[in-house]
This record gives C-alpha cells, structure tokens and sequence, in this order.
C-alpha cells in the first residue's frame, strides 16, 4: 500500500469510529431509556456493530481508493457533527432511544429539527453511506439494511406523535421538515 491509500485509509477509520462511538455513546449516554433496552434496540445496536466491524475488516483487507475515502471522511465527519449537534439541542430533554415505547409529550424543532424531524437517523445514515462508498460489495447490504431500518423506526415514532396530545403542533412541523431528507423548495421528506 502506498503512503496517500494508506493515508486515506487510516483518515476513514479514524472518521468513521469516531462517528460510530459518539452513537454507541448516545445509546446510554443521551438518550431515554425505560429499564432495559428495548429488545429491537438491541438488535439495531448489535447489527450496527457486525456492520462495522464487516466496514473495518473489508477497508484493513484492501486499500480505500482515495475518491471513496474523501467521500467516506466528510460523510463521517458530517454525520458526528449532526450528531452532536442534535444531542446539543436535546440535552435538556433528550428523546427516548429508539424502539421504546411510550406517548411523545414534546416537538423539538430547533437546531438541526429546524431542518430535519430526525435528525440522529439523517446522522446514522450518513455514516452508513460513507461505510459502503469506502468498503463497496457486502457493505451496501449492510448500509441499505440499517437505512432502511432508520426509515421505518422513523414512521413509526411519527404515528405516535400524529395519535397524541400533542397531533396538531406535530403536523404543522412535520408541514415545514423533512422527515430525513431536508425539505427543498417545498419537497422532501
């Protein structure tokens, strides 16, 4: 491996497990938990770690082209920067972590809610998507799986709010962001 892959490299795994062990952290560290966690969040967290590991394994075994890992690095920077944003936002009332039950008494809608009403998946996504662009083949399974998990874990927080007290603040919110995606010239979601 020459001196720029390996650097690129290196620069990707620093990025990425750095964005990895901010949202390991937040699991206990920011968000609500009930008792035990629920037992879909730990699936989630368990399949986050095979899915990372998978990542470190692949990019250790074979060089990341330095396109890819430029691409990979401001993803991964961009996703920790959203999360700690988010967390910064909500550390007064932290949600509850995902898959727990329970009504939603609160909207948040500053800081990165202003753009986006989910702001931590919009973050996990990213990094998922920088870990498939740097490690190709088997990792977009992986990044597709927990994307596409974070958007279904999104719609089913989005029906408790839309079935509680607090339906008609939460559907003029939910009129002005995107759900993941931020709105655009009226469009996103």
């Amino acid at each position: 491996m020459t001196q720029e892959p390996f650097m690129w490299t290196v620069l990707t795994i620093i990025s990425t497990a750095v964005a990895f062990v901010s949202f390991a952290w937040g699991v206990r560290g920011h968000f609500q938990v009930e008792g035990r966690l629920p037992p879909a969040m730990r699936a989630l967290s368990a399949f986050s770690l095979l899915a990372f590991a998978s990542f470190l394994w692949i990019i250790v075994q074979h060089s990341v082209p330095p396109g890819r890992a430029m691409a990979t690095v401001v993803l991964a920077t961009g996703a920790t920067g959203l999360f700690w944003w988010a967390v910064s936002t909500t550390r007064t009332r932290p949600p509850a972590v995902a898959h727990q039950p329970g009504t939603p008494t609160m909207v948040h809608d500053a800081g990165p809610y202003a753009l986006v009403r989910h702001p931590f998946y919009l973050s996990y996504s990213m990094l998922w998507l920088g870990t498939a662009l740097a490690a190709d083949g088997l990792q977009w399974i992986f990044a597709l799986v927990l994307i596409g998990w974070y958007y279904v874990t999104a719609r089913a927080e989005e029906e408790r709010f839309e079935a509680s007290a607090i339906a008609g603040p939460y559907a003029r919110y939910k009129a002005r962001t995107g759900m993941i995606i931020p709105k655009i010239f009226g469009r996103g979601g």
